[in-house]
């Protein structure tokens, strides 16, 4: 697959890869050729390729395959979530992108990073902000304002949103009701109004502190974008101009794991 990543995949991104594509420009010093990587949450490989083309060998691992009609720029290894199916000490470099959040029991998956880091290795995470939250929440009535004029508003990253029809057949009537009037969680916490503290810079750096792991680098993605695609999505440069008045829409995270004899108790890791 190597070379794949920047050509291969051009041809064919949606708004969401031309997003992941700037976010890894922004990290990419951090990978060098020969490195052995390991992303977890790979979803259709799109930024594996990529990091492939740099001349990585990386491992891609998510909990479950694409459909068969889906679109795979890199083979993905499934995996439980949590047991990273690969030895002690193997990678050099581990890559998250907007995944954590959606990880039940963080310390857990972190232990497991930890394990499969070499000495001296680090992980980048790529994770969203408070500002994410916030202005996606606000986007959430224009998305349903052009549902109801059936304008086919899209949600960033997904193929087919469920009709109402449908979410009503999974969940019911008063489940659909309650997502109108409120915008719902987007990751593993009680509500959106939650995530303006679970997604905040503070916060994150306490779970890696706690769970083993100092932050050695912190940046932005520089890009502002909500989870809603209304108006068909914006080009880099108008996200980046955006993210300058509202805010960037993830935190970028370099951390390297504490000696475990300097990283203290973990027994109380926060989620």
């Amino acid at each position: 697959m190597k070379g794949q990543g920047d050509m291969a995949g051009r041809a064919a991104e949606g708004p969401l890869e031309v997003i992941r594509r700037t976010e890894l420009s922004r990290v990419r010093a951090w990978f060098s050729p020969g490195m052995r990587v390991l992303e977890i949450g790979g979803g259709n490989g799109y930024q594996a390729a990529i990091i492939a083309s740099w001349g990585c060998r990386i491992a891609s691992i998510d909990i479950a395959s694409r459909p068969a009609w889906a679109t795979l720029y890199y083979p993905i290894i499934t995996y439980d979530g949590y047991n990273i199916p690969f030895e002690s000490a193997s990678f050099d470099l581990v890559f998250s992108s907007n995944v954590l959040e959606h990880v039940r029991h963080l310390p857990a998956l972190l232990s497991e990073i930890r394990r499969v880091l070499k000495p001296n290795g680090f992980a980048i995470h790529i994770l969203p902000t408070p500002s994410w939250r916030f202005w996606t929440s606000v986007a959430h009535y224009g998305y349903l304002l052009l549902y109801i004029l059936r304008r086919q508003p899209k949600i960033l990253g997904v193929e087919q949103p469920p009709t109402a029809s449908t979410l009503i057949q999974r969940r019911g009537v008063m489940y659909l009701l309650r997502r109108a009037l409120l915008a719902g969680p987007h990751g593993e916490y009680p509500n959106a109004v939650s995530e303006l503290y679970y997604f905040s810079k503070r916060r994150w750096v306490k779970v890696f502190e706690t769970n083993g792991f100092e932050v050695q680098h912190y940046a932005t993605n520089g890009l502002f974008y909500t989870g809603y695609l209304l108006f068909g999505g914006l080009n880099v440069a108008s996200m980046q101009a955006l993210a300058r008045y509202l805010g960037s829409s993830c935190h970028i995270f370099v951390t390297r794991a504490v000696p475990v004899a300097a990283s203290g108790d973990a027994s109380s890791n926060p989620r």
